[in-house]
């Protein structure tokens, strides 16, 4: 396993909380933001190699955005899409055209989120 730098961004402090035990146990580098804007910041200054981005966040704009933002200028980074609203809002063919490059539905089960950071 390679030890990875990923950024989770969630406005769901148990979402966010339960991913980061997941992957700091797996060894990994993990830092966490509660909005799009602070997510944006982050990216800047911590340079991840795996970003998960709620659709819809409560400040700044949604995980479109953001993905949409950061696309502008990296377009190696992967980035996941994750999602309460349900499959329909994951299951989009657009995902990838936005630059996602998955999209999976909360709550992540540990086997679900170690199967795309791994």
């Amino acid at each position: 396993m390679n030890k990875r730098k990923i950024l989770v961004a969630d406005d769901d402090y148990d979402i966010i909380t339960s991913m980061l035990v997941i992957l700091k146990n797996r060894g990994h580098d993990v830092i966490t933001a509660s909005s799009g804007e602070e997510a944006l910041e982050k990216y800047a200054e911590f340079k991840p190699d795996i970003i998960f981005l709620d659709l819809m966040m409560e400040k700044f704009d949604s995980g479109v955005t953001v993905c949409k933002k950061i696309r502008e200028t990296d377009k190696e980074v992967k980035i996941y899409l994750i999602s309460a609203v349900g499959h329909e809002a994951v299951d989009i063919p657009e995902i990838h055209e936005i630059g996602f490059n998955g999209s999976m539905s909360k709550p992540l089960t540990p086997y679900e989120l170690m199967g795309l950071v791994d």
